[in-house]
């Protein structure tokens, strides 16, 4: 449990350092770049080594081409979605669909990464009420500027439509109204798990769930880009640490485990360069975010496959 607790409080506290550091700048705009920069960065050496350990998990199943043919279908389904909502100017909507579909998958991680580390289940009420308080912040978040932020992470270079703005400008109060209500289902059910089973791991997302409504109302609105962070940071961090603790006693696989992080950061940059370069509607390359969310969709998609109810229903 000590293990568990660990890694959740530095999953937590190392972006949210991030973000207290760059807000110290004072550029607000170059602050804000930043932030998506290093998320996007982070992120990729997620999606790579899930997607690496992934196969090498199903590599000697009699079932792995299947399998690879479903990695394969999803992931093309994914990118083609966000090509779609990108030629049809409804990209917006895509992302705002995204956060629920992040939350279910991290619903699911959640559960999946607490029964390794102390084999035991978290309570259903507990993953529940964090869930729905984190789509509840999420739709909070809309309500500020950050939140339209362009596919170049500026605002100069490649402005969004004026009909996006004027759409979440008449959505604020409602945007708002929603958010608050989802807040408060979800630190009832919270709240509730930690009296059903008061365990330190319902104890610590309690105190975890009240620091952040307390953020909701003091903030109104929540800065998106510093949520947006926090959110992807935490659980990118989270599987990262996780791995790291597994692969420490194996010093030569813990530092190749290392080695590939660094690896696709660089890889990331080094490709991002021509596509900057040669396809001018797609700038800083694959840190552009139509492109991240490509990646986004298609690895929480595909991550399904590794869900025993997902399996079962295509006889993996």
């Amino acid at each position: 449990m000590s293990n568990y607790i660990a890694n959740k409080f530095i999953s937590l506290i190392l972006p949210i350092l991030g973000i207290i550091y760059v807000t110290l700048l004072g550029a607000e705009m170059l602050g804000w770049s930043m932030l998506l920069i290093a998320i996007s960065l982070i992120g990729y050496t997620h999606f790579g080594l899930g997607a690496y350990y992934q196969h090498q998990a199903w590599r000697n199943r009699v079932t792995y081409k299947k399998f690879l043919g479903w990695f394969t279908g999803m992931t093309i389904a994914s990118i083609l979605v966000v090509l779609l909502a990108t030629q049809y100017q409804l990209i917006w909507l895509v992302a705002f669909l995204t956060i629920p579909y992040f939350v279910w998958h991290g619903y699911e991680n959640e559960q999946t990464l607490f029964t390794r580390a102390t084999n035991q289940t978290l309570c259903p009420w507990l993953l529940a009420g964090i869930s729905i308080t984190v789509v509840g912040l999420t739709m909070d978040a809309f309500r500020h500027s950050s939140a339209l932020f362009t596919s170049s992470l500026t605002y100069v270079a490649n402005p969004l439509l004026p009909s996006t703005k004027e759409l979440f400008s008449i959505a604020d109060p409602y945007l708002f109204i929603t958010g608050l209500f989802l807040v408060g289902i979800g630190m009832v059910s919270v709240g509730y798990s930690c009296i059903k089973k008061p365990t330190t791991a319902n104890i610590f997302w309690l105190l975890i769930a009240i620091v952040t409504s307390v953020w909701f109302w003091y903030a109104n609105p929540l800065p998106y880009v510093w949520l947006f962070v926090l959110l992807l940071g935490y659980h990118f961090l989270t599987w990262s640490l996780h791995y790291a603790v597994v692969f420490w006693p194996n010093k030569p696989k813990f530092y190749r485990y290392v080695a590939s992080h660094i690896g696709i950061v660089i890889l990331v940059c080094v490709v991002s360069v021509p596509i900057s370069y040669f396809i001018k509607e797609l700038p800083l390359g694959l840190l552009n975010t139509e492109v991240f969310l490509s990646a986004t969709i298609a690895h929480i998609t595909t991550s399904f496959l590794n869900e025993s109810w997902v399996r079962n229903r295509l006889s993996l």
